[in-house]
């Protein structure tokens, strides 16, 4: 059975060492950097995989004005999420208004209980 090389696609023997027409190293191999000493090529390391990861990016170059329209993206599609932050809480206040006002009606019927007889 014969694989393509990973490079220049010529059938070659999986466990060929390198390929005959090319040179690349490991030709059969399909998955995963081509080994080098101790196991693992220079350029790369073996990760494995354990669910939730976490990612760090650094050394991002973003142009000053791309940055800008990308916030400024964020910032209104972030718009209806405030809106409905908004009627969420008015919802809210409503009730606990109508709660205190039937609780306590002498606080908002306007008369009694105030200063007006000093």
């Amino acid at each position: 059975m014969t694989v393509p090389c990973r490079q220049c696609s010529t059938p070659v023997d999986p466990s060929a060492a390198v390929c005959p027409v090319c040179g690349a190293a490991n030709p059969g191999q399909r998955h995963g950097p081509p080994p080098g000493p101790g196991g693992a090529s220079a350029s790369y390391a073996t990760v494995q995989r354990t669910g939730g990861e976490h990612v760090v990016i650094t050394g991002v170059d973003i142009p000053f004005g791309r940055m800008v329209m990308l916030i400024l993206k964020v910032m209104i599609a972030s718009i209806p999420a405030y809106i409905l932050l908004m009627i969420i809480f008015f919802m809210i206040f409503a009730l606990v208004g109508g709660i205190a006002g039937v609780m306590m009606p002498e606080l908002f019927s306007g008369g009694g209980g105030g200063m007006e007889g000093l």
